[in-house]
């Protein structure tokens, strides 16, 4: 009987992965038997990753390159990386994005901004990118966005954030319809807390955070990395070829209250 969640022998592009949910994901996918491409924004961490990778798996199943994914030249890279080194691309995660965090009244044009195009055009690009080779050679193919609970929930001091997010989230319906007659599946996985926390993000340091959002979510606790990545493999598996235009909550029932 074929493993319906069987990802061998496929290749996979991940945005943001040169650390946290992005890395995480990433090596899921390697240790389910899949060849990844990394993106990252700093060369330095992106490297770094690749090494760490290739020594707990093998170098001649991950790749990485650096790169702005609010970029058509970026997006345009990886997709042609993967193809060049692994011959092949199976599925797009559009991971990557960056949060600041701070009253609505405060932000500054500049950083809304950077919020928007890194969180949001920038999880378009790579999606088109992939899109286009997909469809230029009649070939299927899987686009999976990492979007947020931001995204359904009212939260304060994610107000771009949280716009950038909804914006993932209608992407991937409007996408999904689009692209269905050529055999592009597209969803999205919404992670709530998690354990590991944005570079730069402070206020998750504060005792009171922590207790609330221990007190609404219904499971307790924030999640791992790798509870969040996993569900990732599965959007990407066989087993679901009838899923499509989906959000997958992974969020310890937080956005069900």
């Amino acid at each position: 009987m074929t493993d319906l969640f069987d990802v061998s022998g496929t290749t996979v592009v991940v945005t943001g992965a040169s650390r946290g949910i992005g890395f995480a994901i990433a090596r899921r996918f390697l240790a389910s038997g899949a060849s990844v491409v990394i993106g990252g924004i700093d060369r330095a961490e992106t490297e770094a990753a690749v090494q760490s990778l290739a020594g707990e798996f093998s170098a001649n199943l991950v790749a990485g390159l650096d790169g702005d994914i609010s970029q058509a030249e970026a997006a345009h890279g990886l997709v042609g990386l993967a193809i060049q080194r692994f011959g092949r691309l199976d599925t797009v995660v559009c991971n990557a994005g960056i949060d600041i965090i701070k009253p609505a009244t405060d932000y500054e044009p500049i950083e809304w901004d950077r919020i928007l195009s890194v969180n949001l055009r920038g999880a378009f690009l790579p999606a088109q990118a992939a899109a286009k080779v997909w469809i230029g050679g009649g070939q299927r193919g899987s686009i999976i966005f990492t979007s947020s609970i931001a995204a359904r929930a009212g939260i304060s001091g994610l107000a771009p954030y949280g716009a950038s997010k909804g914006g993932v989230d209608q992407l991937v319906r409007n996408l999904a319809v689009e692209w269905s007659k050529h055999g592009i599946r597209v969803n999205a996985v919404a992670p709530g807390y998690v354990d590991n926390v944005m570079a730069g993000v402070q206020v998750h340091s504060d005792p009171e955070t922590e207790r609330r959002i221990r007190t609404c979510t219904p499971l307790g606790r924030r999640a791992t990395v790798d509870e969040i990545a996993a569900p990732f493999v599965f959007l990407a598996s066989p087993a679901a070829n009838y899923v499509t235009g989906a959000v997958l909550a992974v969020d310890g029932g937080y956005t069900a209250q």
